[in-house]
């Protein structure tokens, strides 16, 4: 077994100074097994966090101080599209940048500011994400996260990075990349104290003026939204109290045995949506006193036949960090990621409308919560998607759609109630001009 000291001098090599003792740390904090709870029995989801809708407005515009920020350092391989998800098309012609981009420049528009928009990308997504705002006229700060070798996943040693790769080490990295490439300084000089950052693929993370002011009324150092959980959320993490202090809850650090119990809605009622509001001030002041403290992932693959792990840390979770930081309870609106083909399906359907770069619900749809949409495999990928749907149906009044096999619709149709598509034995084409009630339909 190599020794601390041998690891350090083979690490060296690879990474420079400060990310090589940031790693130091991760590995740390895994092999001492302190990252997982102990008392399970005494946790559960705190009785006391603040509503959205018991904000308040202010009077003062207060969007001079604002930062908003995206993580963009994934890819959209889960639905077969090459290069940054934040470039896939997601309503029209429109990407998720677009919407991003658009969002700013109304709200510079329209309270006379200069919210600059910051993104995080990864290596995987720097370049082409710099391309896009070759001409774009919103003020834009980028900065690339740091890169780490994989670690075996029997001894946890690093492997050599030309053999085995290197792998953006989670949105955690954003607190010491920001520090260690001046970012938070010159934010700060320019008066901007206040992050709200999001995930790039979360089309219902919009500025909100009404957070904004409760972060600087109440002083708040840090600020993560939370939404009531439902059996889609499963594995989304959570939040819980220890010692009068409110903690982040990944599933990573939940004892196997109580994966399940994690996974209920029963002992764990929400959820965290992964939209953090920060103040830079109270944040330039804790990486004063060193690298925050950040709770560990183990994320395991296979690169190339050989079981590796990527040590990686998540943005929420320096929410233990900060005395004083609460959770805001949002209402559902607030989190609208788009990671599957399903999701995709609805936010380009005329369930949603575009108003400068937000979606917001369709009026003319009475049912107050979305339909249920399941898919199969083979429309998993982005391309057998579009073959399908060359044309979104009207979904208006659909409750539930659950599609299998070879499915085709052949231009614009209407769907209503609960409607299963099963193409398995035989493709099923659907003719422009159709309209679907309450029917299920095998060939």
């Amino acid at each position: 077994m190599q020794s601390k000291k041998e690891i350090e001098n083979v690490l060296n090599c690879w990474l420079p100074g400060p990310q090589c003792e940031q790693f130091l740390q991760m590995l740390a904090h895994v092999q001492d097994k302190s990252f997982k709870v102990k008392d399970w029995s005494s946790i559960h989801s705190p009785d006391d966090l603040v509503g959205y809708d018991s904000l308040e407005e202010s009077s003062s515009n207060n969007y001079s101080r604002l930062v908003i920020g995206k993580l963009n350092g994934g890819l959209g391989t889960s639905m077969g599209c090459a290069g940054p998800k934040s470039l896939i098309k997601v309503k029209g012609e429109k990407t998720f940048m677009d919407l991003i981009v658009e969002q700013v420049r109304q709200l510079n528009a329209k309270w006379n500011k200069d919210i600059p928009l910051l993104l995080m990308n990864s290596f995987y997504t720097d370049k082409e994400t710099a391309a896009f705002f070759d001409s774009c006229d919103v003020p834009v700060m980028t900065f690339e996260q740091n890169m780490f070798p994989r670690v075996d996943a029997e001894s946890f040693l690093p492997l050599n990075p030309d053999e085995c790769g290197w792998y953006p080490p989670g949105h955690g990295d954003f607190y010491n990349c920001m520090e260690q490439q001046g970012i938070l300084r010159r934010l700060i000089e320019q008066g901007k104290d206040i992050l709200f950052m999001s995930n790039v693929d979360n089309l219902g993370a919009v500025a909100d003026s009404k957070i904004l002011n409760h972060m600087i009324k109440k002083k708040i150092p840090f600020l993560i939204e939370v939404t009531p959980k439902t059996p889609a959320d499963i594995k989304g993490g959570t939040l819980y109290k220890e010692e009068g202090r409110l903690k982040l809850l990944e599933i990573a650090q939940v004892p196997d045995k109580h994966i399940d119990e994690f996974c209920s809605q029963e002992k764990f009622s929400i959820f965290n949506t992964n939209n953090i509001w920060i103040n830079l001030v109270a944040l330039e002041e804790k990486m004063q006193e060193g690298p925050l403290n950040l709770n560990v992932i183990v994320n395991r693959k296979t690169i190339q036949g050989k079981p590796v792990v990527q040590l990686e840390t998540a943005i929420g979770s320096a929410l233990d960090c900060f005395a004083g930081a609460v959770g805001l309870c949002v209402s559902r609106d607030r989190f609208m990621p788009v990671k599957k083909t399903e999701d995709l399906f609805l936010v380009q359907s005329n369930i949603f409308n575009l108003d400068e770069g937000r979606l917001v619900r369709n009026n003319e749809r009475k049912i107050s919560s979305l339909p249920v949409i399941i898919f199969g495999d083979t429309l998993s990928q982005v391309d057998a998607f579009q073959q399908c749907f060359p044309t979104i149906p009207d979904l208006l009044e659909l409750e539930a759609l659950d599609i299998a096999g070879q499915v085709r619709f052949e231009g614009a149709a209407s769907l209503k109630g609960q409607v299963g598509l099963n193409g398995n034995n035989k493709p099923i084409i659907i003719e422009s001009g159709r309209k679907i009630e309450n029917e299920r339909i095998e060939c």
